[in-house]
Formats: structure tokens, C-alpha cells, sequence
């Protein structure tokens, strides 16, 4: 696993304060953090700080790791889309047609990296829907949805797209032994 692009796409749900090389990633789900922390060590030598607010917090200082931002182009990174879905998507039942749609959101920030998982995951056959721009009650900025539907779609983003982030792996399992053949 390339972990620097897997950490780069991770970082869509990061706040990246580039003045102070400072990386904050707020988390609901402990245990994602501590492997993202993980990788933070075997990519720097270092790990960050995990605490608990309202949800988790990994913070790192790092002038190293800033460098390895700028210089780290994950284009066509099946690694990125991975730490992508994993930090900003999530995966449930169509609503009407009970069929499995993989989702992930970004405030219009976030459209450039969107684009960039559908252009990967489309070289790969994975048909996706760039949604948007909706107005969020809760956001200034408007949001769009990468969406991905379908048994067929989510076979192929499971077998080429290795997620790592417990809850959403424990999804897609949910969805594995109601379709056995992915």
C-alpha cells in the first residue's frame, strides 16, 4: 500500500493549517485515528497527539509531512480514493430500491478532489455520479455528492478499493453476505 497517497486522500476530512505545518483530523471512530496515527509514524517517524473533544482529534505538527504534501501527486490513486472514501464517505441502502450506494461528500472546497476519485475510479470501471451543487442547512458553501450505485459497482470498487476505516468495512460486509458474490 502506497501510504502517503492513502494518508493524502484521508486528509479530504483534515484541516491542513499549511502557516503552522500543523494536521488536524477530526474522527468519531477511535480506532481509524489511532491507524491513521500509525501510519503517520511509518511515514514521518513521528506520531501525533489523539484527544477528545465533542469527537476525536489527531493532531501533528510536522514540517516533513508538509514537504511530503507538496511534493505528493496522487493522480490515478486507488490508495487516495481508499483514504477519501475513508474519511468522507459512507455506504447504505437506496431507500427505494434497497440497492447499495457508496456516497461521499465535499463542500465545493472539495469538488477538485471528487473529481479526481471519479476519474480513477472510472478508469476501473466503476461507474460514479458527480451530484451537486445542494445547499447544506448547516453549511455556507454548497456540497456535492460522489455517488456510486449498485451490486455491480460496489463489487468492483471492493475488489480494487482496499477501505480500511472499521464501521465503513463493517458496511460493506453487511452488504456482502446479502449479495455473496461480491
Amino acid at each position: 500500500m502506497n501510504k502517503i497517497e492513502y494518508m493524502l486522500g484521508a486528509f479530504g476530512d483534515a484541516h491542513l493549517d499549511f502557516k503552522r505545518k500543523e494536521v488536524q483530523i477530526y474522527q468519531k471512530n477511535l480506532e481509524w485515528l489511532e491507524y491513521l496515527n500509525g501510519l503517520l509514524y511509518d511515514i514521518i517517524g513521528s506520531k501525533g497527539r489523539i484527544f477528545k473533544r465533542d469527537v476525536y482529534v489527531l493532531r501533528k505538527k510536522s514540517k516533513l509531512l508538509f514537504e511530503i504534501i507538496k511534493r505528493t501527486r496522487p493522480d490515478d490513486s486507488l490508495y487516495f480514493v481508499a483514504g477519501f472514501f475513508d474519511s468522507e464517505g459512507s455506504i447504505y441502502a437506496s431507500s427505494k430500491s434497497k440497492i447499495p450506494v457508496l456516497d461521499i461528500t465535499q463542500s465545493e472546497k472539495g469538488k477538485v478532489l471528487l473529481e479526481k476519485a471519479m476519474l480513477t475510479l472510472n478508469k476501473i470501471g466503476v461507474r460514479c455520479h458527480l451530484n451537486g451543487p445542494y445547499k447544506h442547512y448547516n453549511s455556507k458553501l454548497p456540497a456535492y455528492h460522489l455517488r456510486i450505485y449498485g451490486w455491480e459497482n460496489l463489487e468492483k470498487f471492493c475488489k480494487h478499493v482496499q477501505v480500511h476505516h472499521p464501521e465503513k468495512l463493517s458496511r460493506i460486509m453487511s452488504f456482502r453476505v446479502a449479495d455473496p458474490k461480491l
